[in-house]
């Protein structure tokens, strides 16, 4: 017996955050209309993100041996004010 969750379309478009935490607990969810379709919701698995994440940490990795100095917290809370347009 497979644990597939049903909602509504009525549901998908009041509550998305309720469906799709059933998604990431039972890994789908159906959406039912009233002319009987059923859609099925599941999450899309992406692997290109990971090569992406070890060229990134490779590319700070040499940034940090060619000797780059991360700014510090008081610096990034000013670049963060200065962006948002307080500063």
């Amino acid at each position: 017996m497979s644990t597939v969750t049903t909602f509504t379309v009525r549901d998908l478009n009041r509550q998305p955050a309720k469906i799709l935490a059933a998604v990431r607990k039972f890994g789908c969810a159906e959406v039912r209309t009233r002319n009987g379709e059923v859609f099925t919701i599941e999450p899309k698995i992406e692997r290109k993100k990971k090569k992406f994440d070890k060229g990134f940490k490779a590319l700070w990795a040499r940034q940090r041996e060619l000797g780059l100095v991360p700014p510090s917290e008081e610096e990034n809370e000013r670049i963060n004010r200065i962006i948002a347009g307080e500063e």
